[in-house]
């Protein structure tokens, strides 16, 4: 699974350099940022080899599973390959490493202006937010305009960013793994590794960067959608995205219900408010998806509307033809979620899983 996920981020960062200049910056950002985080972490990657490897493997296995679940509950299907793993790429190299160089320079400044007292009860929360959710945010519309077809409206940028967040919460968990190595003298390093895996990822994972990105990212899906609104009027909302992420992460760094009840209040709220930003898009969604099945100038079966009812569709197909009726289907489905996001052009002429059916009986 390694190698697959190395070569579809490759694939989409090489297919959006080809298509867009942007694409140059993007990769750029991500080297740069890879090298930071190899700058920081040489040394102790040398004194500690098998801790880190093992730390490596740990979170790479959580990055597979939050990975497929994200593509199992996007609604009609799962993203492409390339612009999912672009989106965890970016998060994982320039967002972490460039997080790192502008963390440390704005919690020196916090420190010097207002004492070591407040900088280190506030320090986090005043710098996290603002450097890492502009960051991420930032690599969310760099690939976003690299492959501006895939990004039709808002739920599109919520998957884009939950992608983009996902890839920084699996490095940051990998860097905080070390640093507990650092801390604890290196006496029991595989276990200081298990015990920040089962902290950052069993108990805080639920509502971390995943969940804030993908709040951030739907403001990017709003102003890239493909509507007719004029972008001014999707500045503010899109603002407020952003402005809702950054509060999210405010809450969880700030030394507010410090207590172990209190953590867990935090990763709930915010777990609950990116489930609710997607139950509210998925619905939206669907509700436009099925009123353009069911109107009269579709020319489109409901039978699109779902991956079960399209996989019972592509079974009625004689096997032969399924791979084109496969093919076809998925270039409907397009369409379809061109009208899920609010994009009321012309359906076209195509035909439908059942005609292809009734066409080979």
């Amino acid at each position: 699974m390694t190698t697959a996920a190395v070569a579809s981020a490759y694939t989409g960062l090489r297919g959006a350099i080809r298509r867009r200049p942007v694409g140059w910056l993007c990769g750029v950002l991500c080297v740069l940022g890879l090298a930071l985080l190899a700058l920081e972490f040489a040394p102790a990657i040398r004194v500690f080899p098998g801790p880190a490897l093992l730390a490596f493997l740990l979170l790479l296995f959580t990055l597979g599973i939050g990975v497929a679940i994200l593509g199992r509950v996007r609604p009609f299907r799962a993203p492409p390959r390339g612009w999912a793993w672009s989106g965890v790429a970016w998060g994982a190299t320039a967002a972490t490493g460039c997080a790192i160089v502008a963390n440390g320079g704005l919690q020196g400044i916090w420190f010097k202006a207002a004492g070591i007292d407040f900088g280190s009860r506030w320090g986090a929360a005043l710098t996290a937010p603002l450097n890492e959710e502009l960051l991420k945010v930032s690599g969310v519309a760099l690939i976003a305009l690299g492959a501006r077809q895939l990004i039709r409206g808002p739920l599109d940028g919520f998957f884009l960013g939950a992608f983009t967040g996902l890839g920084f919460q699996v490095m940051e968990n990998w860097t905080y793994a070390m640093n507990s190595i650092l801390n604890g003298g290196g006496v029991n390093a595989d276990n200081d590794v298990l015990q920040s895996f089962v902290s950052r990822v069993g108990l805080t994972g639920l509502g971390s960067h995943w969940a804030m990105t993908a709040v951030a990212g739907t403001g990017i899906g709003i102003l890239l959608a493909h509507s007719g609104r004029p972008v001014r009027r999707r500045i503010v909302p899109a603002a407020l995205c952003l402005l809702t992420a950054m509060t999210m992460h405010w809450l969880f760094d700030s030394p507010l219900l410090g207590s172990a009840a209190g953590l867990a209040g935090k990763v709930a709220i915010n777990f609950l408010v990116a489930v609710g930003f997607y139950v509210v898009l998925r619905r939206r969604a669907r509700r436009r998806a099925r009123a353009f099945l069911l109107s009269p100038r579709s020319p489109f079966s409901i039978e699109l509307l779902t991956r079960r009812s399209r996989g019972r569709a592509l079974r009625r197909v004689p096997p032969a033809r399924r791979p084109a009726a496969a093919l076809r289907a998925a270039g409907y489905l397009s369409v379809v979620e061109e009208y899920a996001a609010g994009t009321y052009g012309p359906p076209g002429s195509v035909g439908t899983l059942d005609s292809e059916r009734r066409g080979n009986e």
